[in-house]
């Protein structure tokens, strides 16, 4: 991924990317000018990618993939979706309900993988998706790769007050919309998005009490510092607390435990845009256009889910949780099975998913359950880190 501080040299926009972001533009400057010229970064973010019509996530650009913005763990090998079955099979195996609740299933890859690989074993694979373009880009990817499975596939536009099975997030977290906040010298204040000379710029206001409080628990000792709190993902996981009757449920994002997350070195948070296969330090431009994320903070999922009255089974990185659903035996059958070139294909995508210096360690795995008797998954047999939250 290319690192840049700036998008104007990468923005040469089509007439209908610059109609798009200047209707979300102005609906973002409408929403400032009628909250009294500033809000919360939270608020700007949640505009920027979901508003129904330009929101990034809900307009009909192209997203995925080498020729998009990002390329997430299914688009650059299937076997991710593989090894991940193989943890979903141990579940059903326990006697969770064969059903999986996939969230945010981007263009339907995961799905498929995993229906291709375990479909006869799964009575239905439910995915709440909002975006109605998102919904057709799915169906299409299905009905392509997985066409004998289709029927087993329902998509909801709200969580089951109630659900047995299987609950699944790839990079879902990610994306829920944060609140900047600056820890100063004598006072703690939110980072908002407010308009100066013309142009969105961040402006401090006075924090919610919900934030106000978590930040201030943190007690963190710096003088000028500005990190993310995300009240999203704590409700995130509460609401999946609340529907889960019987089962699990398997998180995959990047992020860090909480002593890592406010490290002194991330004095900048860890916010920032993806376009065109570049990493952004600025996401205050071209809204619909960039993708915005920040990383989790896993230390604050483990305790919302805890308290919620979940399980947690385990806390790994990606790399560890995919070796350990059997990655490595996988690619001594495929050296045996396939010519060499095909095989060194594979092998560079395998690196990409678990490399150090790729998602291998970026990327974490955290499990919960409820109501199950075995607290022992495959997926976290070794390395398991939830000691580090």
């Amino acid at each position: 991924m290319i690192m840049s501080n700036t998008v104007n040299d990468l923005f040469k926009l089509s007439d209908a990317e610059q109609d798009l972001t200047d209707e979300l533009d102005a609906i973002i400057r409408r929403e400032i000018e009628n909250n009294g010229g500033v809000i919360p970064f939270s608020r700007y973010m949640e505009l920027a990618l979901y508003q129904p019509s330009w929101g990034y996530y809900s307009n009909r650009l192209f997203k995925f993939g080498a020729k998009g913005d990002f390329v997430t763990a299914p688009l650059i090998s299937s076997l991710f979706g593989h090894l991940i079955s193989r943890q979903l099979l141990e579940l059903f195996s326990f006697g969770v309900k064969p059903q999986v609740l996939e969230f945010g299933a981007g263009n339907g890859k995961l799905a498929a993988d995993i229906l291709a690989c375990c479909g006869e074993s799964i009575e239905h694979y439910f995915i709440i998706e909002l975006s109605a373009n998102l919904v057709a880009w799915q169906r299409e990817t299905l009905l392509e790769k997985v066409p004998q499975f289709i029927d087993k596939v329902i998509w909801l536009d709200n969580l089951p007050d109630s659900f047995d099975g299987v609950m699944l997030a790839n990079e879902v977290l990610d994306a829920q919309p944060c609140n900047l906040v600056h820890f100063g010298a004598d006072d703690i204040s939110g980072v908002g998005v407010s308009i100066i000379d013309g142009k969105f710029a961040y402006q401090n206001y006075t924090l919610d009490a919900e934030t106000k409080k978590i930040a201030t628990e943190l007690n963190l000792p710096y003088k000028d510092y500005i990190s993310e709190i995300n009240l999203a993902s704590r409700g995130f996981i509460r609401s999946l607390a609340d529907s889960l009757n019987h089962g699990a449920v398997i998180l995959i994002d990047y992020g860090y435990g909480e002593k890592e997350y406010y490290h002194s070195e991330k004095y900048k948070g860890t916010l920032r845009g993806f376009y065109r296969q570049h990493v952004l330090d600025s996401v205050l431009e071209y809204a619909g256009l960039i993708d915005i994320t920040s990383s989790v903070n896993w230390t604050s999922i483990a305790e919302v889910g805890i308290d919620a009255g979940l399980e947690l089974i385990g806390y790994t990185n990606q790399a560890s949780f995919l070796l350990n659903c059997g990655l490595s035996s996988i690619m001594s059958e495929l050296r045996n099975q396939l010519e060499e070139g095909e095989y060194l294909a594979i092998s560079n995508q395998v690196n990409k998913l678990i490399s150090h210096n790729e998602m291998g360690e970026m990327f974490k795995v955290c499990g919960f359950s409820r109501g199950l008797m075995q607290d022992s998954w495959v997926g976290f047999s070794a390395h398991d880190r939830s000691y580090s939250l």
